[in-house]
């Protein structure tokens, strides 16, 4: 390519990239804007987060919490289940935490960074669980997980509900 035909195609590049910036009306379609689901933004990682801990390559630590009921799959219906431990790699100053359901089979992990709590997101990357308890399993139909029985994979965008079945063994 000579010397010449360069300032050519850069002179067709940007032609062809403003053409649609003039201010008359667009011949171009379209698309009706969507309500979107209300979403948390994924801040840019930052070398160093606040509390001087950091969890993961691309990820940054969000004030968003995640919770959700644990039931059992019954003959009549869902049932709570309670005392199945949940364990989110993922949420926490440091990640790593793990909370126990309580009677109504609830279980919470804050989103309040400033006791500790928060999940830590990345745009490309789900939330992993894992829920266990004895005397439980996964209902059919699950994929397995990469790690154990009980592994569940949430994505999450804001405060964020996830309720958990299983089924007695």
């Amino acid at each position: 390519m000579t010397s010449r035909a360069r300032p050519g195609i850069l002179v067709l590049l940007l032609a062809l990239g403003l053409g649609g910036c003039g201010a008359g009306s667009s011949s171009m379609p379209t698309v009706p804007s969507q309500v979107a689901e209300p979403t948390v933004a994924i801040p840019p990682p930052s070398p160093q987060p606040p509390s001087g801990f950091f969890y993961a390559r691309g990820y940054a630590l969000v004030d968003a919490s995640l919770s959700g009921f644990v039931s059992e799959v019954t003959p009549t219906g869902l049932v709570p289940v309670p005392g199945v431990s949940v364990y989110c790699d993922a949420c926490g100053e440091v990640g790593h935490s793990a909370r126990t359901t309580d009677a109504s089979g609830f279980y919470s992990f804050s989103g309040d960074i400033a006791r500790g709590g928060g999940v830590w997101l990345s745009a490309s990357f789900i939330t992993p669980l894992i829920v266990t308890k004895e005397g439980y399993r996964d209902p059919p139909g699950l994929p397995p997980g990469p790690v154990s029985q009980g592994w569940r994979e949430v994505t999450v965008r804001g405060d964020t509900q996830f309720d958990i079945e299983l089924v007695r063994r």
